[in-house]
């Protein structure tokens, strides 16, 4: 088979697969929600919110900053700062703020990763509630207040975020920018078939009796919060999500540190999903026939037509070159920008069935991505949307492969990754 036709195949039919789920997922993210109990002040349980920090000192004021304003009775929550083995100020500014605050506490403790801080925190903690909160991310005031609610169903056993970046600028911010406002999409989506998977580290709330009662965060896992939503779904209990409920993430600007990130979340990812395989299935519904194998499936095909298309660009790049070379070309000295010659290549371009195609499918997810911000109150303009679009659609493909090879790479050969 020629191996154009069977990429056009495969484009061909992850496009409409991504069509029909985008409208499927859309349909449940619109649908109105289980009217939630209106809590009196003397109803809201106490919380605790335990802040994992490891060499944060240019961001952890702002984050408790956040945590202290939610408008969420005062008496009814305590900040637990825990510093991870910090080799900068990061303890010095927990013990300020500590000072400062009526209801935040400073601990430090020797360097364990951050699923050995929260469990620290959750040994210290007061509350029925424990809430995780990344010490480089700002939350909402009201954010609480809504989450709270969703536990009046008492097989609920952990409510998330709407997650978004904070104030993108530069490529990869804003890259990252539209992946999170997907995330805001998919998470409430899966919510309608139980089938959430990560829960993510910036301000999601659990029931402390999960961790008494099947352990704490695995410390021997990177990945912590995957591996917690995989464990509460294997227990068969339920994640809700909030997406009212906005966490603002300071994002990685440089590739190297975001790089990094990536590898150690897809890592975690194969090894979750490896400790977890009894999970694929029909015993799991949804989650375990649809969604955890088309996680694995919709990878693989990003990474191959993702390449195939840079060779295909590289070859046909070099073969004009070359061709130019022949006639005794000078391309770069005598090369004219002509509109007729652009006319025209737009047009065999767009001619093409499977860019028309595709063209729909960016559109339709462009609009959505304008309603979900709406519908949440973002801060984000129009205009900025439609800009982090244009790097997402440019460039998050070959970002997503390059991360992907490196983790299988680190996966193979069993190399170590810490927090």
């Amino acid at each position: 088979m020629d191996p154009e036709f069977f990429i056009k195949i495969v484009v061909y039919i992850s496009i409409f697969l991504g069509l029909f789920t985008l409208v499927y997922y859309f349909l449940g993210f619109l649908k109105k929600s289980k009217k939630l109990k209106n809590l009196d002040v003397k109803e809201f349980p106490f919380c605790s919110i335990i802040v994992p920090a490891y060499n944060e000192e240019d961001t952890l004021e702002k984050t408790i900053k956040s945590a202290v304003e939610l408008n969420y009775p005062k008496n009814k929550f305590e900040i637990l700062i825990i510093d991870d083995g910090s080799s900068d100020q990061t303890f010095n500014l927990a013990k300020k703020l500590e000072k400062k605050y009526g209801n935040v506490k400073a601990f430090t403790k020797k360097n364990g990763g951050k699923a050995s801080a929260m469990n620290f925190g959750i040994k210290k903690s007061r509350g029925e509630f424990i809430i995780s909160f990344d010490a480089d991310s700002m939350v909402v005031p009201d954010a609480l207040k809504k989450m709270i609610p969703y536990f009046y169903d008492e097989t609920v056993m952990c409510v998330t975020p709407g997650m978004k970046v904070y104030r993108p600028k530069g490529v990869l911010q804003r890259v990252q920018a539209i992946e999170y406002d997907l995330g805001i999409f998919l998470r409430k989506a899966f919510t309608r078939i139980n089938a959430v998977h990560v829960t993510p580290g910036p301000f999601s709330v659990y029931r402390k009796v999960f961790f008494e009662k099947y352990g704490g965060y695995d410390e021997k896992n990177i990945t912590e919060d995957m591996e917690i939503a995989m464990r509460i779904q294997y227990h068969n209990y339920k994640i809700e999500n909030s997406p009212e409920s906005l966490v603002y993430t300071i994002a990685p600007n440089k590739l190297y540190p975001l790089t990094r990130q990536r590898r150690r979340w897809y890592f975690g990812m194969i090894s979750n999903l490896w400790k977890y395989k009894s999970m694929f299935g029909k015993n799991y519904g949804e989650l375990g026939l649809i969604i955890l194998p088309s996680g694995i499936i919709s990878v693989l095909i990003v990474m191959i037509v993702t390449f195939y298309y840079i060779y295909r660009f590289i070859v046909e790049f070099i073969r004009n070159l070359s061709l130019y070379s022949s006639i005794g070309f000078d391309f770069w000295n005598n090369f004219n920008l002509s509109w007729n010659l652009i006319g025209i290549n737009l047009y065999k371009y767009f001619s093409e069935p499977i860019i028309l195609f595709a063209s729909v499918f960016i559109i339709i997810n462009f609009l959505m991505l304008l309603y979900i911000n709406k519908r949440v109150k973002s801060i984000d303009r129009p205009i900025s949307i439609f800009l982090n679009y244009v790097f997402f659609i440019y460039f998050y493909g070959i970002l997503f492969s390059f991360w992907w090879i490196i983790s299988i790479i680190y996966s193979i050969f069993k190399r170590e990754i810490k927090w």
